[in-house]
């Protein structure tokens, strides 16, 4: 695996539809990933995943709101550094 510091809106779709086993267009920007299907098990293994490609991924941090918008605020270019504490 590569290491990446960052990830596109597109790239976390494709990596929730990936795990979930549907396509990328069946997820929106806004769409509850837990609705859909991504089980905390799920989302640990993809954060532990990122986290092992080189990401600044915190599991707490996108279990909280588990969209694709969210989670690219914590994960893109223009991130949110995770509050301490």
């Amino acid at each position: 695996m590569t290491s990446v510091t960052t990830l596109t809106p597109a790239e976390i779709r494709e990596a929730v539809a990936a795990v979930l086993g549907i396509a990328p267009e069946e997820i929106a920007d806004d769409t509850n990933l837990a609705e859909l299907g991504l089980t905390s098990l799920r989302l640990m293994r993809l954060s532990g995943r990122w986290r092992r490609g080189g990401l600044d991924v915190d599991f707490a941090t996108l279990a909280v709101e588990p969209t694709v918008r969210a989670w690219a605020q914590h994960l893109g270019p223009d991130r949110i550094a995770p509050s301490a504490g």
